[in-house]
């Protein structure tokens, strides 16, 4: 049986459009039988609030403790690709005073073009040494060759996000995260499974992403999240 420990891609209210507080997220977790999360709320360059570079992402590590209770917080966050040469909408100064980096693509940003544009794109986040992360990879919208790139993310040590709550709501994401998968296990490429959650109740809900990889037979070795001390271990701007 496959298992998660960590949730590494959630949100709060500094999201704008999530709806719960750390503290919350952390006891809907601890109550689901979590040992960590990871905090990742939306870079400004989505527009949809005052989320300020400075204030909030560059102060999580003075503020939030490392542990409460012998729970874990990793302080990250989900940045914006900006354009197709991969810029992100938060500045190294700020990017490398996190634990976590994910890189994703909302179309309220970049808008989807391409098949070859939005490799290219891919392969110049790969080379970005800040991003750890690959986020919500399986949005057909952002679709890319992905017996192309993923090598590049595994020679570029990235791990590749199966976003659970993908599944359900981005077109062609059930498919895609599939696809995915068996590359990822083919080339022994490191995941984390998450559940993207906008609501505490949605905090480890893993369900259908942990579905789709038990059916593959997906190795737990590559599940980067299974537990904290692998998670720490695969950030290389972590605090241990």
């Amino acid at each position: 049986m496959l298992t998660v420990k960590v949730d590494t891609h959630t949100h709060t209210l500094a999201s704008v459009h999530a709806y719960s507080t750390l503290w919350e997220n952390m006891q809907v977790a601890q109550e689901k039988g979590l040992t960590g999360l990871v905090v990742t709320d939306h870079a400004p360059g989505l527009g949809l609030g005052d989320t300020f570079p400075k204030t909030y992402f560059g102060n999580m590590r003075k503020a939030i403790p490392q542990t409460v209770e012998g729970f874990r917080i990793f302080k990250g966050v989900e940045a914006n690709i900006l354009d197709y040469d991969g810029n992100l909408d938060l500045p190294t100064t700020t990017l490398q005073k996190l634990d976590v980096v994910i890189a994703s693509c909302h179309r309220q940003v970049v808008k989807p073009t391409t098949l070859e544009q939005q490799d290219q794109l891919w392969l110049k986040v790969a080379h970005n040494p800040y991003v750890d992360i690959i986020g919500h990879p399986g949005d057909e919208q952002f679709r890319f060759s992905f017996a192309k790139v993923l090598p590049e993310f595994k020679k570029y040590h990235k791990i590749v996000e199966i976003n659970s709550s993908s599944f359900p709501y981005r077109q062609n994401a059930r498919h895609n995260c599939r696809e995915i998968a068996l590359l990822c296990k083919k080339y022994q490429i490191p995941i984390t499974v998450s559940s993207d959650a906008h609501f505490c109740t949605e905090i480890g809900n893993f369900q259908e992403a942990l579905a789709m990889l038990t059916e593959i037979d997906f190795p737990q070795k590559l599940i980067m999240n299974r537990d904290v001390a692998t998670l720490t271990a695969a950030l290389p701007h972590c605090q241990k």
